[in-house]
């Protein structure tokens, strides 16, 4: 076989793997939920082989800096404790409360309160985000009605600091809140505040069977 021959069969051959390659990579960045970390690909300063590990992600399209995988959840190989799980929670000082608390991967989280009355709204959400070792914040949102059938009334801020102690098991923090009157027609409002205060906050670990 002549060698331009060959030459062009072999470059034929290399496109296609490239394709295959990049059809593959786009397939797992929309599908999947994890990404390269970085810096486990780098050589190790013993000379041992680089090791490479998945950190969990999940897809963005955007229209300015393009399609990138954002990184998300609770990864630190270095730590084994997490936010992410079940929790038994109390709130102390200005908001008194109990319940139980779920941290998702995905940094949202939602708390179902045993302190208020369900008739006037007992299930909040918020999102939270790691900001140092064991150490998060939460932005916390909760609405409800003034008092049982007298209608739509209230939003509730939240912004908290916790830590999660080494073992995992439990957390301890602080917390801000402020109180808006608010209206069905205009119900995110924070312009109308009738209350503020501080507390802490603790919980414990709600453990599988």
């Amino acid at each position: 076989m002549a060698e331009s021959t060959m030459r062009r069969q072999h470059l034929k051959g290399v496109g296609f793997a490239t394709t295959l390659a990049i059809i593959g990579l786009a397939a797992a960045a929309q599908a999947s939920a994890a990404c390269m970390d970085a810096k486990n690909l780098l050589p190790r300063m013993s000379g041992t082989a680089p090791v490479a590990h998945l950190v969990p992600a999940v897809y963005r399209p955007d229209a300015v800096e393009g399609a990138h995988l954002l990184p998300v959840g609770d990864f630190d190989e270095e730590e084994s404790a997490s936010i992410v799980g079940l929790w038994q929670f109390k709130f102390s000082g200005f908001l008194p409360d109990w319940g139980t608390q779920a941290f998702h991967s995905d940094g949202t989280e939602l708390l179902f309160s045993g302190g208020q009355n369900p008739e006037t709204g007992d299930v909040c959400q918020g999102v939270w985000r790691k900001i140092g070792h064991h150490t998060y914040t939460l932005n916390h949102i909760a609405m409800g009605w003034v008092a049982p059938g007298a209608g739509f009334g209230i939003r509730v801020h939240i912004h908290a600091n916790i830590t999660v102690n080494e073992t995992g098991d439990s957390f301890t923090g602080n917390y801000s809140a402020k109180i808006y009157s608010v209206s069905p027609t205009d119900p995110f409002s924070e312009s109308v505040q009738v209350a503020a205060g501080t507390g802490g906050l603790s919980g414990t670990r709600v453990k599988p069977d």
